[in-house]
Formats: structure tokens, C-alpha cells, sequence
């Protein structure tokens, strides 16, 4: 699914971004069987997680100046996930980001965590959150 943010006032886009549901190989043995279980919500055991993955961020860089921030911009995906999983349920979601400290920072000040997975890709790491059950 993909989606754009646009300026209420002017019809400019100011951001957009992607989700989709997704499984994802988990790196067991760099987590607890407590934290499988948080992650999964069955299984201490479990090997992968069914997540809502953030494909795509983006600020449009061409508005001088985009006032739309961060904040704004994860508040429009919670919102979407949360009809989302409403509908299919989940626990879970993830993004993957360049391996920069400066990044993987600017995420974990949202509340994103670092986990380890088996994709491969060792430019890229894996960040989640978990999706507040109310």
C-alpha cells in the first residue's frame, strides 16, 4: 500500500510511504524466548514473525520549507496500521534502514529497536517496534 501526505492548504505532496504485511526470518538465537514470545504472542520458539513492513519513507525535498516532520509522517502509518490490524491483527513492525548511526539513531528516538534477521543484506539493518495493544 502506498501513500502520500499532501499540504491541506496547497495540494503539495510532502511525503509519502509504503507498507505491506510480510513474514520475516527472525535470528533466534539473539533473542530471548521472552522476547520471541512478545514478538510472535505464542510462541517462545517461533523462527519468524508476521510484520507490518515500512517499505518506503520520504520527505519531499523540492518544498522549501517542508514542514512536515518525522512525528507526523510515522502518526499517518500508526494510523493506517492500525485499521490494518483491526482487520488481520499483528504485533509487530519493522523497517530496514542503511547501516548509519545517524539513521539507526533518528529510529530508535522514535522507538525503534534494532533486531537480527536473516536477509542477507549487510547494508541494511532491521528496526521494529512493537504495536500497542489496546
Amino acid at each position: 500500500m502506498y501513500r502520500v501526505i499532501l499540504d491541506e492548504r496547497n495540494g503539495d505532496l510532502l511525503a509519502y510511504f509504503s507498507i505491506s504485511f510480510k513474514e520475516i526470518i527472525i535470528n533466534t538465537e539473539s533473542l530471548s524466548g521472552t522476547a520471541i514470545k512478545k514478538l510472535n504472542g505464542m510462541s517462545k520458539t517461533a523462527d519468524t514473525l508476521k510484520v507490518y513492513l515500512i517499505g518506503q519513507i520520504g520527505k519531499n525535498s523540492m518544498i522549501k520549507p517542508n514542514p512536515i516532520k518525522l512525528d507526523n509522517i510515522l502518526s499517518e502509518i500508526y494510523n493506517v496500521i492500525a485499521q490494518a490490524q483491526a482487520l488481520i491483527g499483528g504485533r509487530v513492525i519493522i523497517l530496514e534502514c542503511e547501516n548509519q548511526p545517524k539513521l539507526i539513531a533518528l529510529y530508535e528516538k522514535h522507538g525503534f529497536k534494532l533486531i537480527e534477521t536473516s536477509s542477507g543484506n549487510d547494508e541494511l539493518r532491521t528496526m521494529y517496534t512493537s504495536i500497542i495493544q489496546s
